[in-house]
């Protein structure tokens, strides 16, 4: 026990100076964008709503233009109360001021200007203490709910998030090949997730296995699917800002690295449950063989399995949504959609993961009833002799 508990302490503090690690790189960059000397985004609080000018339109939405005095929050002239105008538009920007309220300003004063010398209007609400309370009340749930499981994950999620924001965007910005170093950091986050979740243990390395193999049924399907939809990541709309702002190394594998972090959640879902699946009938049933424990493996993964593929499926197609009504609003024929290439490419997002996790759960059944019969000596291949 006190060698277990030794092992998750190392884990841990690794882990943990892994990530600061990470946080000190992806902060290290240059932030400053480019051509904004004296530009910032400001979080400000509203102090009184000078003149209203707007309205509603014919739809319900707000219109018009504001004129605030807002007190900024940060920066070098934090506490100042500075002018910032708001134009609301129904939907750009709808952003609708009333006193107390928190919002981010764009504020810009060229160096050495006078106080009164600068432009400010309104860029959005100030959502981040919203969004850091919504997330604390999630992990407050796992934890409530599951207890040191529930943290585990919480820290297993806080990882995930480090690992794509502040090293991932950074290197592949940096032009580094980005679907290697998406395949390289997806499977360290599977491994450090799994371990933070379910511990040193077979059924861990197991899910591991599995969800490694997963990727590389994706990497395989993806390549098959995109060759016959003829899809080169170059499809993709915002392909063309990307280059025209710098970014021309490795464009083209971005779709891939964008479905393989949607699906990532998805494989790891379904390795875990066959790894368990295998693992407890193990225990349960301890002359079970190979055999066994891969059909009854099996036979649970086809109801995880039906479920799991319809969720992913509905989770790509949902994002999709609003584009198909607009489509049925305005009558496009059915030769049309179904050779837009936004279509393919979501055919391609659905198919392509849900492929690999079909894939991915008699591969880990596979290994979990190899590991878990060869633990009780009782292998398909190697019947125990009396």
């Amino acid at each position: 026990m006190k060698q277990k508990l030794n092992k998750h302490i190392i884990f841990y503090a690794v882990v943990i100076l892994a990530m600061a690690g990470m946080i000190w790189f992806g902060l290290s960059r240059n932030n400053q964008p480019r051509g904004a000397e004296g530009v910032s985004f400001l979080p400000a609080r509203v102090v009184e709503v000078v003149e209203d000018r707007t309205q509603l339109n014919a739809v319900g939405a707000r219109v018009g233009t504001q004129y605030l005095r807002v007190r900024l929050l940060s920066g070098p002239r934090r506490g100042d109360v500075v002018e910032a105008r708001n134009m609301l538009f129904p939907i750009e920007h709808a952003v609708y001021a009333r006193e107390g309220l928190r919002l981010l300003v764009f504020f810009e004063q060229r160096p050495g200007a006078a106080d009164y010398d600068y432009f400010a209007h309104v860029q959005s609400y100030d959502r981040s203490l919203g969004i850091y309370i919504v997330v604390l009340g999630f992990f407050g749930l796992l934890a409530l709910v599951f207890g040191k499981t529930g943290i585990r994950s919480a820290f297993s999620l806080v990882f995930t998030f480090v690992v794509i924001i502040f090293l991932l965007l950074p290197l592949i910005v940096s032009g580094h090949p980005p679907a290697l170093m998406t395949v390289l950091l997806s499977l360290c986050i599977i491994v450090v997730s799994l371990i933070s979740i379910m511990g040193f243990e077979k059924k861990t390395f197991v899910s591991i296995a599995g969800s490694s193999l997963g990727i590389l049924f994706y990497g395989i399907f993806y390549l098959l699917i995109s060759a016959v939809l003829r899809i080169t990541g170059f499809n993709v709309q915002e392909v063309d800002l990307l280059i025209v702002a710098g970014l021309g190394v490795g464009v083209s594998e971005l779709l891939f690295c964008a479905i393989l972090i949607a699906s990532l959640g998805a494989l790891m879902d379904v390795s875990v449950s066959l790894a368990s699946v295998t693992a407890e009938i193990s225990a349960t049933d301890k002359t079970a063989g190979f055999k066994e424990l891969f059909s009854s493996g099996m036979k649970i993964g086809r109801d995880i399995i039906g479920s799991s593929s319809n969720t992913l499926i509905l989770a790509f197609t949902g994002t999709f949504f609003i584009m198909l009504i607009l489509f049925n609003i305005n009558n496009v024929q059915y030769a049309v959609l179904i050779n837009r290439t936004d279509i393919a490419i979501e055919v391609l997002r659905a198919i392509s993961a849900s492929a690999a996790m079909v894939l991915c759960a008699p591969a880990t059944a596979f290994i979990g009833s190899h590991v878990f019969a060869a633990k009780k000596g009782l292998p398909k291949s190697s019947k125990r002799r009396v």
